[in-house]
């Protein structure tokens, strides 16, 4: 696996079968005839996924060594988790009433906001941050 993952690095690709995904509709809620209640989940090949966590972890581990990543940044960051940002901003939010402070809010739910980047954007920023060469494309 090691020379098939250095030779995918190296030629800055992966073989077509990586790519290609089983996708299965799983029901969220709401009416069952409703397209829009489904959320789909690719699964995916486990070798390009190993590939992917491989270079995912060099990555963050690069962004954390420059700071790259503001700390109120939670989102797919180690020792980290949506359940991690929301307790401390319940512990603002406490602290502000003890205070008897001001609290302004301001609450933003991006919906599918994975699916609507823009990736020639995302592609120019990784690139501003160090990611270059083979492993950007």
């Amino acid at each position: 696996m090691t020379l098939l993952f250095q030779a995918s690095l190296d030629q800055g690709r992966i073989p077509s079968e990586w790519s290609e995904a089983l996708v299965t509709p799983i029901f969220k809620k709401g009416e069952r005839n409703k397209a829009s209640n489904y959320r789909p989940v690719s699964l995916t090949s486990i070798t390009c996924k190993c590939l992917e966590h491989i270079i995912f972890k060099q990555i963050m581990a690069h962004f954390e060594l420059h700071s790259i990543l503001h700390d109120s940044q939670h989102g797919f960051r180690e020792s980290r988790s949506r359940e991690s940002q929301l307790i401390l901003t319940t512990h603002d939010l406490a602290k502000g009433l003890d205070d008897k402070s001001q609290i302004d809010a301001v609450l933003l739910d991006f919906s599918k906001a994975f699916d609507k980047v823009p990736h020639r954007r995302l592609l120019h920023k990784l690139g501003h941050y160090g990611v270059r060469g083979q492993p950007l494309r």
